[in-house]
């Protein structure tokens, strides 16, 4: 959940980590072109802190109200994949700790 891969379409280096029914996708955060994904099962086994959002689209912030899960990505997995089973992109935001 970090920005270290640029796009190959608009070549910006702003990532955006994505679920999707059972996928995890960076996608950037610029033009929505999909940089590279995986199975969201492999991502499970993280206690990162993280803030499951609905996602409102590339680049755009979500609201308060989109909220569908916070804390550790093993605790709340469970949450993101039953909002993302019926197609619902999900949006997730890494949370820094103090």
């Amino acid at each position: 959940m970090t920005n270290m891969v640029a796009c190959t379409a608009c070549g910006l280096d702003k990532t955006e980590s994505i679920v999707h029914r059972g996928s995890y996708i960076l996608r950037c955060a610029a033009c929505g072109e999909t940089i590279v994904a995986t199975s969201f099962m492999a991502m499970l086994d993280s206690d990162h802190q993280c803030s499951a959002f609905i996602d409102p689209g590339p680049g755009k912030h979500p609201s308060p109200e989109m909220l569908v899960a916070r804390g550790p990505l093993r605790q709340i997995a469970t949450a993101i994949s039953a909002a993302a089973s019926d197609g619902t992109l999900i949006r997730l935001i890494s949370e820094v700790r103090d």
